[in-house]
């Protein structure tokens, strides 16, 4: 439930510093003071020690027939642009994720070198069978899913013809602080792009098992953040858009919109893994298959996952939990680390749950939520076995 907060039914005031919701893109750029330094048509240098591969010199040359590719431009404004790119999906048949986030899924893409790789927020292409990748100039092009990151949130992908155009500069994303200004930038360019201000850097705890830290928070909110850019003063890349939130917790006195970003430190710790595995070894993390909220007299399941081990031992909606494995948790943020810290996928965990006054020490047989998840297809069961002689 990555977006699943509904900010359309909450009164909200507007503080003074909220940005105004139209301008140019040439304007926040002004705003913004961007640094034309920042960006190179060369490949980004990754403060990792891998090579990307394959490189992009020693990959096809894109094969259109509809027109004719795009003269790169030295326009920073179209640059910017040109880095970010629409992100089609058709999700597998019988997805587990379909009923949460649809089986036709769209959002925004970020181009981080010039071999073509592109960052996207993970449950945009959460067991994809096909994805389609749309640049800024109207060419689309079919792509691959490179990784999925269930413990990050993120997903890469690689158009399957090659195509050189514009990547954006990896920022840092650390020396993000409170109150600094940035850009919101998803596909649609111009039009929905979004001035805003850093709420706050923190944690940020999901009721989904998520658990995201120093994750971005900004105001004033963008209804197109998924996959979407956040940028800096210097047309860095900060963070990868995942989440809406009614309320970031800023004040107080008044609920304050906003977005949250995946921040992207955290991407680049976790690349080469993403690369050469598909996915972070982080994500190898038992799940319960349950949605909870932390209410003030505990953790309060919300909903339970069909066919996940929290419904196979039958946990339900409106169960609290109150202590795993005989050792009380005061939140969900002590849940999952010590869930997560102390037992593998496969391991049994023993919830103490309360239900209708009652206590029950209830079993789970937790499993890998990559493994659950429809992430590949699933192979053919022959109908007939061949014998082979030795």
């Amino acid at each position: 439930m990555y977006a699943s907060f509904d900010c359309r039914r909450v009164s909200v005031k507007s503080p003074e510093s909220f940005a105004p919701r139209h301008f140019s893109l040439a304007t926040a750029v002004g705003l913004l003071l961007f640094s034309v330094s920042a960006f190179s048509t060369d490949t980004i240098q990754h403060p990792y020690n891998y090579q990307l591969d394959p490189p992009a010199a020693a990959r096809p040359e894109t094969n259109r027939d509809t027109k004719p590719e795009s003269v790169a431009t030295e326009d920073p404004v179209q640059q910017i642009m040109q880095a970010v790119v629409s992100v089609e999906v058709q999700v597998r048949d019988s997805a587990r994720t379909e009923s949460t986030f649809g089986k036709n899924r769209k959002g925004s893409g970020v181009v981080i070198d010039t071999s073509g790789l592109i960052v996207t927020a993970g449950y945009i292409v959460a067991e994809a069978e096909k994805v389609t990748v749309t640049f800024a100039d109207g060419l689309s092009d079919d792509a691959e899913v490179v990784a999925y990151d269930d413990s990050l949130g993120v997903g890469l992908l690689r158009t399957k013809n090659f195509r050189s155009t514009h990547a954006l500069q990896l920022g840092e994303s650390e020396t993000v602080e409170k109150q600094q200004k940035a850009l919101i930038l998803p596909a649609s360019g111009e039009q929905g792009a979004k001035a805003v201000t850093v709420g706050k850097v923190t944690s940020f705890v999901g009721g989904w098992e998520y658990l995201l830290d120093d994750a971005i928070h900004t105001y004033p909110p963008s209804t197109e953040f998924s996959g979407a850019a956040l940028l800096s003063d210097k047309a860095e890349l900060l963070g990868i858009g995942s989440l809406v939130s009614i309320d970031i917790d800023i004040d107080p006195k008044v609920r304050i919109p906003g977005n949250i970003f995946i921040p992207i430190d955290a991407l680049k710790a976790v690349m080469g893994e993403l690369l050469t595995s598909g996915r972070s070894k982080a994500s190898e993390k038992p799940w319960l298959g349950i949605e909870s909220k932390d209410t003030k007299t505990g953790i309060k399941v919300g909903a339970v996952y069909a066919d996940s081990p929290a419904a196979n031992s039958g946990i339900k909606a409106g169960d609290k939990i109150i202590a795993v494995n005989q050792k009380q948790v005061s939140g969900l943020k002590e849940m999952y680390s010590r869930v997560w810290s102390e037992h593998e996928p496969g391991d049994k965990i023993h919830l103490l749950v309360l239900r209708d006054d009652q206590y029950a020490n209830v079993p789970v047989e937790t499993v890998d939520r990559q493994a659950w998840l429809k992430l590949h297809d699933q192979p053919e069961i022959p109908t007939q076995i061949t014998q082979i002689d030795e």
